[in-house]
């Protein structure tokens, strides 16, 4: 059973990347291609990236793409795996509620909330207005107020992934809630422990290694990410949102330069090789 297995991951894994690999430092025009060829071009796709402002944009905006999304996800994951695991009436009910996004397609989801934020049509716009909270409508995806690179539809992207990704995070989290033993808590009470300090020098130490998990997986997708901003915004506005799967995918299909688009995701295959590498340093440490 390993054979197919590894055939498999040849075939589907491998083999792909080797080919990006390779046409990252080949000229590869899909417009030029039958007069041109694939001639060898060296470093030239990675100088092009470099030095198109664009790109550097999009970098940093992936960067602070990631950091929002683990940040706000990990923050309210740990609370809602907090209040998931105690013990009220309704809690099958919310749990299981809970779990409604992680069941949505990205795309779809990203589609809903399009139409939730359109600037003309939003529900939410309307609630706001009839409350009397704002006088005209928010432009929550087409808004190109930025300070430096972050701007609101840059934000509103991120929580929209952020609630995509938040029932994993707290499904991963109350698992690791409920391996802790009671005792340790029972311990700390009688020894006068608040609530706080149980939180902050009990809890929180013992699910970081579930914490480092989820932030490296969370790290992982997350530079390589293509749904929800291609979906709800498709880069814009002014390539304010942005990131490096989006700026990929674009110099494919849009400009047929597959080598600039090759060059772009051999950045994303080295970030998460770098969070790889430290995930694994970590565990080294850890052992």
């Amino acid at each position: 059973m390993v054979a197919p297995a590894l055939i498999l991951v040849i075939l589907l894994g491998i083999l792909p990347m080797i080919q990006s690999l390779r046409m990252a430092f080949v000229e590869y025009n899909l417009l030029t291609l039958r007069t041109k060829g694939t001639p060898f071009v060296g470093l030239d796709n990675f100088e092009y990236l470099f030095s198109d402002s664009v790109f550097i944009q999009t970098l940093v905006q992936t960067i602070m793409f990631v950091v929002i999304v683990v940040g706000f996800v990990i923050v309210l994951g740990v609370l809602a795996a907090q209040v998931l695991n105690r013990q009220f009436v309704g809690r099958t009910f919310l749990r299981t509620t809970f779990l409604l996004p992680w069941f949505i397609p990205p795309v779809i989801a990203a589609g809903i909330w399009r139409w939730l934020l359109n600037t003309n049509l939003s529900p939410i716009n309307s609630v706001l207005s009839d409350i009397g909270l704002i006088n005209g409508n928010i432009g929550f995806l087409t808004d190109t107020t930025s300070i430096g690179y972050f701007s609101l539809p840059m934000l509103v992207v991120s929580l929209v992934r952020t609630w995509n990704g938040l029932p994993f995070v707290t499904v991963m989290v109350l698992a690791g809630l409920q391996s802790i033993p009671s005792d340790i808590y029972e311990a700390a009470d009688i020894d006068g422990a608040s609530s706080w300090q149980k939180f902050t020098r009990l809890t929180l130490p013992l699910l970081r290694p579930v914490l480092v998990v989820i932030a490296t997986l969370l790290s992982i997708s997350g530079i390589g990410y293509f749904e929800v901003n291609y979906v709800m915004t498709g880069g814009g506005p002014r390539d304010l949102t942005n990131i490096l799967g989006v700026y990929a995918y674009d110099q494919a299909f849009s400009f047929y330069r597959f080598d600039y688009a090759a060059a772009a995701s051999s950045v994303i295959l080295i970030l998460t090789s770098f969070i790889a590498f430290f995930y694994i340093r970590y565990l080294l440490k850890e052992d």
